[in-house]
This record gives C-alpha cells, structure tokens and sequence, in this order.
C-alpha cells in the first residue's frame, strides 16, 4: 500500500514503480545475473573458456573507451593479480553498478546488450525482463534496447484515482496497488478484482444507488460520445464474464502483470472521470 507520504505527493509515487528510479534490490539481482551469465565465465586458466575471456575483455575495452570515456592505459586487468587486489575492472564495474544515477545503470546494461560480443543473449535478457517484473521497474528490454513502459502519466492517473474522497473508492486502489507491486508474493488476479471494485464503488456514489453498475451511470452522464461510453462498458465487462476474472479463478497463470497493471491504470482514470463528469 502506498504511503501517507506518497499518496498526498510528499514521496513521489514513481518509487513504487522504480520509474527514473532503482533501488539496491533491484541493483543486487540486475547485478547477479550479469555475474552468473558473464563475469563468473571469465577464467583464463580453463581453455574451453578462451573464447568467452577474449570477448569479454574486447567488450572491457569497448566499455572503457565508449562508455565510461576512460584511458585505455588505465584499464586493469579484470580479475586479482594477488590476494586482496581491489584495482580490477571487476571492481570498477561493480562499483560504478551500484553507485550510479538510475539512468547510468539502464545505459550500462544496455550497452553490454548492444556490444558486438553478445555475451548478453536472448535468454539473459528475458531474465532481467523477469527480474525488472519482479522488482516493479518501470523498463523492459524490448529487442536489444530498453525501453520505458510505465511512463509519468500512467503513475500520475493511479495517483488521481488515490485521491478520490470516497474512502471505500481509495481503499479499493490501494489495496489493488499493494497486491500489483508487492515484490515478494504479488497478487495480479486479485489487483484486477480490487482495482474493478473501485469502479463499482464510484459508480455507487456517483448514482446513489447501492446495486448501480458502470453502465447505469454512464446512461446519466450528458455528452459523452457513444464510442467512449461503449468502450468503458466493454472493458467494465472484461472482469464480468465466464472467461473473465470473477469466474475463473482456477489457472492463476492466465493474469499477467501487465493485464493488472493496466487495469489498475484504467480503472483509476475511470473512477477520476466519473467524479467529474457525473
């Protein structure tokens, strides 16, 4: 659940996301699983892994010279010469990992995506797409290339919604939002049905009435176009269904973080319209 302090604008929202925002979590596992799929397969003294070790230190080179605007001359080598040796490249990439502006961390990784060496495969880059999922970032690889898909309007619609004055409408989104971005055990099914819920319990307040549906409300809402108000309905019945949500509740697998992320998103939109409009 979002905070006093991010609800009324004092801690930006953005952070729940991790949008133009990355946190040591999110760093640690984005980290791990370069280390496990690169850095770890650097070994010298192991033959059959030559090729790998000559890609990742031309890949060093790239980095130092395009990326970091360094000296060649500088450059160590990448592991310990001697027990106790901090002056490696290792040390110097985890280092500027974990201490860099956000934006140098996406810039970094999609750097290593793009080198010609494509030590960065489809299948690392579909676990850190994973990774980023789990942690609620705002940023997927799409491609090569990362690419935003939580951007500042989307945070600043569920932010509008938060601030409804029904309480019962604020309870439902928040409760919505806590199931979505929980890092540890999130709840999509359930973030869609709360999310859903909020809509309902504006549509109540908008018509009085205790049993009021999305489309009983929009019928008194003067000058709205058809098309808008037949395309609320349809995604309202989205949830309603027998291959919605409410009625299949047996393969969780079939929700998927976007499907509750935009719902969440929508219905927020929707419960601001609706107060405004109604």
């Amino acid at each position: 659940m979002p905070k006093f302090s991010q609800r009324y604008g004092y801690l930006p929202l953005e952070n729940a996301f991790q949008r133009e925002y990355a946190d040591e979590a999110l760093r640690t596992k984005l980290w791990n699983v370069l280390k496990v799929t690169i850095w770890d397969k650097y070994d010298p003294q192991n033959y059959r892994l030559k090729e790998v070790c000559a890609k990742t230190d031309m890949m060093l080179k790239r980095l130092w010279f395009h990326f970091f605007n360094l000296d060649l001359d500088s450059l160590p080598n990448f592991l310990p010469q001697f027990y106790g040796d901090e002056n490696t490249a290792y040390h110097h990439l985890k280092n500027f990992f974990f201490s860099c502006n956000w934006f140098e961390l996406y810039d970094f990784i999609e750097a290593v995506s793009l080198d010609q060496s494509e030590l960065i495969g489809d299948e690392t880059r579909e676990w850190i797409n994973k990774v980023l999922e789990e942690q609620n970032a705002a940023y997927r690889f799409v491609g090569k290339e990362i690419a935003e898909i939580t951007d500042k309007q989307e945070i600043e619609a569920i932010e509008d919604g938060l601030l409804h004055p029904e309480k019962a409408v604020r309870t439902h989104l928040e409760t919505a939002l806590r199931m979505l971005s929980d890092k540890q055990s999130p709840d999509y099914r359930n973030s869609i049905k709360e999310s859903i819920s909020a809509v309902e319990a504006a549509c109540r307040l908008a018509s009085g009435k205790e049993t009021a549906t999305l489309s009983d409300v929009l019928k008194k809402i003067k000058n709205i176009h058809p098309v808008l108000s037949k395309a609320f309905n349809q995604l309202y019945g989205y949830t309603s269904d027998e291959s919605g949500v409410r009625h299949s509740l047996i393969d969780e697998s079939n929700i998927t973080y976007a499907e509750a992320k935009f719902m969440l998103i929508a219905c927020s939109a929707f419960v601001s319209y609706l107060k405004t409009a109604s």
